[in-house]
């Protein structure tokens, strides 16, 4: 009997590493579309999307001395179509990121990225800051 329970301890302490994984893969960010960003009913979390690099922003440096305009944070901003005929009808999204000029441009991404500030449901999310990204093949 004490033989029988030490087995069944074992098996369960090798099982339970694995089940904790799987529970950590089911834990990603959920992936939304651009018309769910549109909508937006009560998107608060970290969340994934794909989409290709429209444009990349930089701001550019300030000589020492000069009084420079601000600028906004390096960003990129993406769409979901890859060569939009008509730029004030497509659907896009601005990522803040540290370094923007690792991406390129007309060049599919997916990103995992998270608010910059809470957006009240119903108002369409336009902005965020990313968290990681990895290139679509």
């Amino acid at each position: 009997m004490k033989q029988e329970l030490l087995i069944l301890l074992v098996l369960a302490a090798l099982l339970a590493p694995s089940t904790f994984t799987l529970g950590q893969e089911s834990a990603k960010p959920p992936v939304l579309t651009f018309d769910d960003l549109k909508k937006n009913d009560g998107i608060d979390g970290p969340f994934r999307i794909e989409g290709y690099v429209l444009d990349i922003y930089k701001c550019p440096p300030c000589p020492p001395g000069a009084m420079c305009k601000p600028c906004i944070p390096d960003n990129v901003v993406i769409t979901d179509t890859a060569g939009p005929k008509d730029l004030s009808k497509i659907n896009r999204l601005r990522i803040f990121a540290d370094k923007p000029d690792q991406f390129e441009r007309k060049k599919k991404y997916f990103f995992t990225v998270k608010l910059k500030q809470p957006f009240p449901a119903g108002q369409a999310i336009t902005s965020v800051d990313l968290v990681s990204f990895e290139p679509v093949k």
